[in-house]
């Protein structure tokens, strides 16, 4: 495995059409000091997909990269609709779009709305099923260090060490160091609840940020849910 950029990120996934939620978000992490914004995917809803061209020209401002989740593919069919002509607006919205990886790869890091794969399936199918199976699989199948996803909402960790993997509640505000001997998973939790992260690769740290919940820099004393098996969250 390859050492990644040393740029500090701040991770931000589900947005779901809200602009004013990515928008604060945007705001505190480039607060914290990131040099890259990512976006893990569902910044559009295909229930509310009108509100999807003032969420591209945020993400656009702001020069987020971003890889594709399935209400964007569906918001991106739409938008192809051969019966219909596109406006300039949706044209720029479409082609946007269409630019969408699945995947993206920095070194031996992967971010991806959910699977790390160049498949439909890839971002429909959630790693988080409230057990290990998956990650577990997913350990298997493909190298990498770290793997950044959303589609569930319910921020998670899976941990893979010393051949055990588990699935961890990641707690808020407090950074967690990863160890290059070990592999992760991090389901990074839904903007439209108020979640983000911050992932510095050259300190080797990742924190969990609740937007809107004390001065964020990594001193608060809040945890996510402690529980050993944490409420499952379907995904959307």
């Amino acid at each position: 495995m390859t050492k990644p950029d040393r740029k500090r990120i701040g991770i931000i996934a589900d947005s779901h059409g809200n602009r004013e939620a990515t928008a604060e978000t945007i705001r505190l992490l480039k607060g914290r000091g990131v040099d890259l914004l990512v976006h893990l995917g569902d910044f559009c809803d295909s229930i509310r997909h009108d509100r999807a061209a003032a969420m591209i020209d945020l993400l656009l401002e702001h020069d987020v990269l971003v890889v594709k989740g399935n209400n964007d593919f569906l918001v991106e069919r739409m938008l192809a609709d051969e019966r219909r002509r596109p406006d300039a607006e949706e044209a720029k919205m479409l082609a946007f779009l269409r630019d969408a990886p699945l995947v993206r790869t920095q070194g031996d890091i992967r971010f991806a709305h959910s699977l790390p794969f160049d498949t439909l399936r890839a971002f429909y199918e959630p790693i988080d099923l409230g057990n290990t199976l998956r990650a577990e699989k997913l350990f298997n199948e493909v190298d990498f260090w770290i793997l950044f996803c959303g589609h569930s909402h319910l921020p998670i960790l899976f941990r893979k060490s010393d051949g055990r993997v588990t699935r961890e509640a990641i707690p808020v505000e407090r950074p967690m160091t990863l160890e290059r001997t070990g592999r992760y998973i991090f389901v990074v939790g839904a903007a439209t609840d108020g979640e983000c992260a911050l992932f510095d690769p050259a300190a080797g740290l990742y924190e969990r940020i609740r937007v809107g919940k004390g001065d964020n820099r990594g001193m608060g004393q809040r945890f996510a849910q402690s529980s050993s098996d944490p409420a499952y969250r379907p995904a959307h």
